[in-house]
């Protein structure tokens, strides 16, 4: 799944802070279950998590 980079700034507006890490280029979500890492794709930001 992709989301514009409006889009995902808005989604992670809705998680609290401490549940994010961020790297250039990525940012990893650490879930309950386990770790959504997401990837910058050109202008959006992908990921694989389901």
């Amino acid at each position: 799944m992709c989301l514009s980079a409006e889009a995902f700034a808005l989604f992670l507006s809705l998680l609290p802070m401490d549940i994010i890490t961020t790297t250039p280029g990525e940012i990893t979500i650490h879930a309950t279950v386990k770790d959504a890492h997401w990837l910058q794709v050109g202008d959006r930001w992908c990921t694989d998590a389901v």
